[in-house]
């Protein structure tokens, strides 16, 4: 068994595993950078949760004095 291989096909495949590994790596790296920034990024949806829940207890409320007012007619 030689240590010989033809037309040096292992070393060509290899190298553009390596290329493609380098791409994906910065691909990754670029993602976890992002995701951090979206998840400290949550002020709005803080914003957006008192204002719905801000409507909903205002509207419960004018439910319940609706209903007094209708039942003491």
């Amino acid at each position: 068994m030689t240590d010989k291989y033809q037309n040096q096909e292992q070393d060509r495949r290899v190298g553009d595993l390596e290329k493609k590994m380098d791409t994906v790596f910065g691909h990754i790296s670029k993602t976890n950078e992002e995701m951090g920034r979206i998840k400290t990024d949550v002020s709005w949806l803080t914003r957006f949760f008192w204002i719905v829940a801000t409507a909903s207890i205002g509207g419960l409320v004018a439910a319940l004095l609706n209903l007094i007012v209708t039942i003491n007619k």
